[in-house]
């Protein structure tokens, strides 16, 4: 099942992608940011992974200078795209046109690491004290 949804995404977008081995009990494709908006339209239309359960994002000491950032997507089985944004200029577009859902974990991610969503009338702060002036906290806590 799960080669089939890989090699349906690989078809319509075009190109191989890597399967990470990383997550135990979860499916894990890495692929580019440009790629999110079609590989998440084949996911939901195609076969059926409507329920994000989250976007979670991190920076790993192996690479520092980038950050990771992961839809949670769910059906049955956890299905999980990585995509890593260069840490000076962490720009990726929206889904929230085919998952309205997602609002809470954008408005997170881009609130915690900085990430700006394209696509989307802002990213209004969720978290935060309305007065916090010093910048993405996931970004600041390592110039410490």
């Amino acid at each position: 099942m799960v080669q089939k949804v890989i090699s349906d995404i690989e078809s319509e977008i075009g190109k191989p992608y890597q399967q990470l081995e990383s997550i135990i009990n979860e499916h894990v494709l890495q692929i580019p940011s440009e790629d999110l908006r079609q590989v998440v339209k084949v996911l939901t239309q195609k076969h059926g992974y409507n329920h994000l359960s989250t976007i979670t994002a991190q920076i790993t000491k192996e690479d520092p200078d980038y950050i990771e950032v992961l839809y949670h997507f769910w059906k049955g089985s956890g299905f999980t795209l990585l995509l890593r944004l260069e840490k000076e200029n962490p720009v990726i577009d929206s889904i929230i046109d085919f998952i309205p859902g997602v609002d809470f974990y954008e408005r997170e991610v881009a609130e915690m690491y900085g990430v700006h969503f394209n696509l989307r009338d802002g990213t209004p702060p969720l978290l935060l004290p309305d007065d916090w002036t010093e910048g993405p906290p996931m970004l600041t806590s390592e110039k410490e």
